[in-house]
């Protein structure tokens, strides 16, 4: 993905606002052997980063003419809107090794039925991998968990040059009976679905 931006000359609160204003994000492009380069670049643009690549998005930004192969590292939101207001980019090599946070989605939740309760323990994996092999995020299949089951780090399934840095016996999910509680309260037929616990909102990307 080619995204424009152009470079800042004004630094600072109020130039960093009066940009948000305009619909443009504030932004600062670093590598190792570069001088940081403060940007601005469309939020039209970074909404579609977020959108189609997620929050370690690989990229060309493009300034004056030059490209710059870069990585999304870091994004500021507004506490109360939500909203990014700021954005770091790091220049990287193609072939340059990265180390990032990878989201864990569960799939096939709603085929345990009543079977238990299932606890989200483990949102994300730290992985080593080549910048352009970064993974979106993984997909856990939990549909075949019986009471008493547990996956772990281990049973995500890898491409090859991508190295999860967690350790294999880290539990990401467990499905566990409902407690005592829940059963005197509710009956076999009412519970349709099962109980997921610490599992995120769905982010939007």
């Amino acid at each position: 993905m080619k995204i424009s931006c152009v470079k800042r000359g004004e630094t600072g609160t109020g130039a960093s606002n009066k940009l948000r204003k305009e619909d443009f994000i504030p932004g600062v492009v670093y590598g190792k052997g570069k001088e940081p380069e403060n940007i601005a670049l469309s939020r039209k643009d970074m909404d579609t980063i977020l959108k189609q690549m997620g929050s370690n998005a690989i990229l060309d930004l493009e300034m004056n003419g030059k490209a710059y192969h870069v990585m999304l590292k870091e994004i500021q939101k507004d506490p109360i809107l939500g909203n990014v207001v700021h954005a770091d980019f790091m220049q990287v090599g193609k072939d340059q090794k990265v180390v990032v946070a990878v989201a864990i989605h569960l799939e096939n939740a709603d085929h345990l039925h009543n079977e238990g309760a299932l606890i989200h323990l483990l949102d994300y994996v730290e992985v080593e991998c080549l910048a352009d092999n970064i993974p979106k995020s993984f997909h856990l299949d939990v549909g075949d968990m019986k009471v008493g089951d547990t996956k772990t780090v281990a049973d995500i399934v890898l491409e090859k040059g991508i190295v999860i840095l967690n350790e294999a016996d880290e539990p990401i999910a467990s499905l566990t009976h409902f407690r005592q509680e829940e059963e005197t309260e509710t009956t076999d037929e009412e519970i349709t679905e099962p109980v997921v616990i610490g599992e995120e909102e769905e982010e939007i990307e």
